[in-house]
């Protein structure tokens, strides 16, 4: 009668956890890393005196906080190098001297990102997400070189020129996600981004790349 009776108590303790094991949602997989092909206005004006057609990467990683949620952090960087020399002519036509330009621009762009799955089933390869955070853009222009004296071409006068800016933006815009195969996924993100000192000024950013989610 004492078995009969514990067995009776197993079997009422055992079936409600068996019943929550089968209805729990599985744990999504917490951290992620993203590598796309990045481009912006900054991005662009740092690199408008470069030869070079690639945009730069940029590097995400984020963290799931629910299913739903998520944060993370991108960085693109860029550095555009290059050299002039020019020719001077005077008001007859004749040479004036020589000018030289050295110079180097960077461009380093970092983005702070919540983002909010829309789509109603998680369960599919196709995601909407909505987005929306802070971005920092910095960019550096460096530049020396020398340019000829008035009256007197033979002689050079140096110059180096140095300035950064920094630019404060808040970002909205859509990301589309399609799972390929397991963690990996390939990734479209845009976002429109007021300049938070000057709200009149509006850029657009983007990406495309592939992310993949580690474990679960």
């Amino acid at each position: 009668m004492l078995s009969r009776s514990v067995g009776i108590g197993a079997a009422l303790l055992i079936t409600p956890l068996l019943s929550l094991a089968q209805t729990t949602t599985p744990e999504v997989p917490r951290y992620y890393v993203g590598l796309s092909a990045f481009t912006s206005s900054n991005q662009r004006l740092s690199r408008e005196l470069d030869a070079s057609k690639w945009p730069p990467l940029q590097l995400t990683l984020g963290y799931q906080f629910r299913p739903r949620l998520a944060v993370q952090v991108s960085a693109a960087y860029s550095n555009s190098a290059g050299s002039s020399t020019n020719n001077i002519l005077d008001i007859y036509g004749g040479s004036a001297g020589t000018y030289r330009i050295d110079y180097r621009n960077t461009a380093l762009s970092i983005t702070a990102l919540g983002r909010y799955t829309l789509t109603r089933r998680l369960s599919r390869r196709f995601q909407l997400d909505a987005l929306g955070g802070f971005t920092l853009d910095r960019a550096t222009y460096q530049s020396e070189g020398f340019y000829p004296a008035l009256g007197n071409p033979a002689e050079s006068i140096p110059f180096r020129r140095a300035s950064d800016v920094n630019q404060y933006s808040l970002n909205v815009g859509p990301s589309l996600r399609y799972r390929l195969v397991g963690g990996l996924e390939a990734v479209a993100e845009g976002t429109v981004n007021m300049d938070l000192r000057s709200p009149r000024v509006v850029t657009t950013s983007g990406a495309v790349g592939v992310r993949y989610r580690f474990g679960r």
